[in-house]
């Protein structure tokens, strides 16, 4: 049977960005991408033969199953993933989506409400593109709904949401498996939901094998390579330095490696390192990560939206996969 064309293999033919692929094919207004870029997009695709479905104007005398998408913005490479796994998983079951994208901004929720009361559909995602408490505007409960990537603060509604701190215990245990004893974290910006549940799930961790070492081994980011470089500077300048670090993110690991090369520290044997969300970049350069299950999110988001259950007030917690890599590939364990 032949494969499938996806809109990764449109953007690697077409030497884009995903997130720009997803803008040019699903036709979101007010995307600003050249011209030429969007015809070499299209041309493409198809030539790829790439089928996103029927459009909502050729729809005919059966019309699909529709439903809306309310997302704050297509702008990193996060949000192109959940966008994605929506519209890959409505294709494949029969259903069409609106994607509406509102920059965070409640007009512009509300007037995407309103087209999704028009077009008659039979359910809203409303999405975050990174895990946050979120306040969704009244007019939403007029809908059936789920949550994507985010919440209400007093957990009414369904949720469906990324298991970071799962995810925070995984890392840290890895590199316990392999070991280290001195682990430390740099975090992301400590007031943001995935910084708070990621260094949970690593006090979790070290506190049950008797090993944290308190905020001596902590540092904090804005999730960036080069404030991920000037906390680890900071973390090797200790007594005891640590043999070990979790970044909360690749970016922030990125920016480690490089103050782990200016120090003279190998990478693995002087001192281990693991990210967080397996980003394109950390196959390239072998860093250990634990994955952001955004893909398999939304399909559980939407699934449950499509379905005949009653929703209820619950959240769901999808987990992430632990990718080993070089930077954490110790030869000799023990």
């Amino acid at each position: 049977m032949k494969k499938r064309v996806k809109m990764v293999d449109v953007a690697r033919a077409a030497n884009v960005s995903r997130t720009a692929v997803s803008l040019i094919l699903n036709q979101v207004p007010g995307m600003r991408i050249a011209e030429v870029t969007r015809q070499r997009v299209l041309q493409v695709a198809r030539e790829l033969g790439y089928d996103p479905g029927p459009r909502l104007d050729a729809l005919g005398q059966a019309p699909r199953r529709l439903y809306g998408v309310l997302i704050n913005e297509i702008s990193s490479a996060y949000p192109i993933d959940l966008i994605y796994g929506l519209q890959g998983w409505a294709n494949a079951q029969g259903l069409q989506v609106i994607i509406q994208v509102s920059d965070g901004t409640l007009d512009r929720e509300l007037a995407a409400l309103d087209n999704f009361s028009r077009f008659g559909v039979e359910g809203v995602v409303y999405a975050s593109s990174f895990s946050a408490i979120a306040t969704p505007p009244e007019a939403l409960n007029a809908f059936r709904h789920v949550l994507l990537n985010c919440r209400r603060e007093d957990s009414s509604g369904l949720a469906v949401l990324p298991a970071e701190r799962h995810g925070g215990a995984v890392a840290a245990q890895h590199l316990l498996d392999i070991g280290c004893r001195r682990i430390a974290t740099i975090t992301g910006e400590p007031w943001q939901f995935a910084s708070k549940e990621r260094l949970a799930g690593y006090h979790r961790t070290l506190n049950k094998a008797g090993l944290n070492l308190g905020k001596a081994y902590e540092r904090t980011s804005d999730w960036g390579h080069a404030s991920g470089y000037d906390a680890a500077r900071e973390l090797f300048a200790l007594a005891e330095p640590p043999d070990a670090i979790f970044g909360q993110n690749d970016i922030i690991v990125r920016g480690v490696m490089a103050a782990a090369r200016e120090a003279g520290l190998r990478v693995p044997d002087d001192l281990a390192v693991i990210g967080y969300d397996d980003r394109e970049f950390a196959k390239d350069l072998e860093i250990s990560t634990v994955t952001l299950p955004y893909a398999e999110m939304a399909e559980r988001a939407l699934g449950e939206l499509a379905s005949d259950r009653a929703l209820g007030d619950k959240t769901l917690f999808v987990a992430g996969e632990l990718i080993t890599r070089a930077t954490t590939r110790r030869l000799n364990v023990g």
